[in-house]
């Protein structure tokens, strides 16, 4: 593992729970809203926002996330995000980066298999595969990067800042 501290939680949700969720964010049912770059002068994604400015965003927060949060232990919210990277024939990655520069977590739960995943530290290059319902907690401070997938239309996941 080196000197990073992360976990990884495979299955993090019950069977149902997961299910329930997975089936809301692949349905033709949720808003999702076009960012023009992932971090800066990197790709566009689309995300749909659970929780920011330190509020509910998403009719969604209470039934779906709350019980996330419930489950990581979270003592206070700062941003809750689905974030959905489309299928190209090249991978496409965002930049380096940190999701926020001051201590708190950063949790990652992936809600479909595929071949993209998240790259954890220039340095080690740590790789964490896109695996559904698999749960990557992290501290925010170090710097990570998504990476698209090639084999499925969409990667989807939820993208949790909180302490």
């Amino acid at each position: 593992m080196g000197s990073l501290k992360y976990k990884i939680i495979n299955n993090f949700l019950d069977e149902d729970k997961f299910q329930n969720l997975k089936n809301i964010l692949i349905s033709e049912n949720i808003a999702w809203f076009w960012k023009e770059n992932m971090t800066t002068n990197d790709n566009y994604f689309f995300n749909h926002c659970f929780y920011n400015y330190e509020c509910p965003q998403s009719s969604l927060f209470k039934e779906f996330i709350s019980p996330i949060l419930k489950k990581l232990e979270c003592k206070a919210v700062i941003e809750v995000r689905a974030n959905l990277m489309l299928k190209k024939q090249i991978i496409y990655n965002s930049n380096f980066h940190c999701d926020k520069n001051f201590d708190c977590q950063t949790a990652i739960l992936y809600i479909n298999t595929n071949n993209g995943f998240t790259i954890l530290d220039e340095k080690e290059k740590i790789k964490i595969e896109c695996i559904e319902n698999r749960m990557l907690i992290f501290d925010s401070k170090i710097k990570h990067a998504a990476f698209s997938q090639t084999d499925t239309d969409r990667r989807i996941v939820i993208n949790f800042n909180y302490f």
